[in-house]
């Protein structure tokens, strides 16, 4: 991948300039000394695939859209918990996906795939609110992406012979990064994180933002833009992906006063 360097940097700006909003919720919930506030935010993520996977030394192809995923999506589970209290913060975000036969292309030997991907990531992280104003929150976090996907690949015959691979791979990457939430007029705010890190992998970056709105001291509603890349490759396993697409969420906030 050879705009890393740069990926980072854009990664870290955008997050540094808009994620100050992770765990406020509107103006007149200023946050008080030692009162800890939660949020728990089941959420769609309108995801298209584009990249490669490889099995066994075969290859396919992904450039599939959100319409044509959800066309061949068997499952899908997706939730973030988020937890701070004065400058401590966690969260740990949770995603399942199983989708097969989406759109994908073989190379000139076969006439056609039908690829098959499950796919879990839960990114569990923690970190420290250096900014907490009434307009404005920002935080700089540390954790792990741990990933489990199981692909295969069935190659349908063309100057070879049709056949079926399959394998399954999990690993963890550490990443780094930060978010940040500034608060606007009539219970609106704008979110933006932002991460990167390796390891199991050889590089993965994340980019999110979010427009919300409080429409309850204990509820809001949120839309946005979220893109994933992951660079794996170990031995015949390949996955070089980026998902990406809209997101929208239903936010439920708890506060608990010490």
């Amino acid at each position: 991948m050879c705009g890393r360097p740069l990926l980072c940097g854009l990664s870290i700006a955008l997050a540094l300039c808009a994620s100050t909003a992770a765990a406020q919720s509107s103006a007149s919930q200023t946050p008080t000394i030692g009162e800890w506030h939660a949020e728990l935010v089941p959420y769609l993520w309108a995801s298209g695939i584009d990249g490669q996977v490889g099995v066994l030394n075969r290859t396919a192809d992904f450039d599939a859209s959100f319409r044509n995923v959800l066309d061949h999506l068997h499952f899908a589970a997706m939730s973030m918990a988020d937890v701070n209290r004065n400058h401590f913060v966690a969260f740990a975000d949770a995603i399942y996906t199983d989708v097969r036969g989406s759109r994908a292309t073989p190379g000139p030997l076969f006439s056609s795939v039908n690829p098959e991907q499950r796919l879990f990531i839960l990114t569990p992280a923690a970190g420290y609110r250096f900014v907490i104003t009434d307009d404005a929150s920002l935080d700089v976090i540390a954790g792990i992406r741990v990933w489990h996907t199981r692909s295969e690949l069935q190659f349908q015959p063309g100057l070879l012979p049709a056949v079926d691979v399959e394998e399954s791979r999990g690993w963890v990457d550490a990443i780094g990064g930060a978010r940040t939430r500034i608060t606007l007029p009539n219970n609106w705010y704008v979110n933006a994180y932002g991460d990167f890190g390796g390891g199991g992998s050889n590089f993965t970056y994340q980019l999110l933002a979010t427009l919300g709105i409080d429409f309850h001291r204990r509820y809001a509603v949120n839309l946005g833009y979220r893109y994933l890349s992951v660079d794996f490759t170990k031995n015949t396993f390949i996955l070089g992906t980026a998902l990406k697409g809209p997101i929208v969420g239903f936010t439920f906030k708890f506060r608990r006063e010490p």
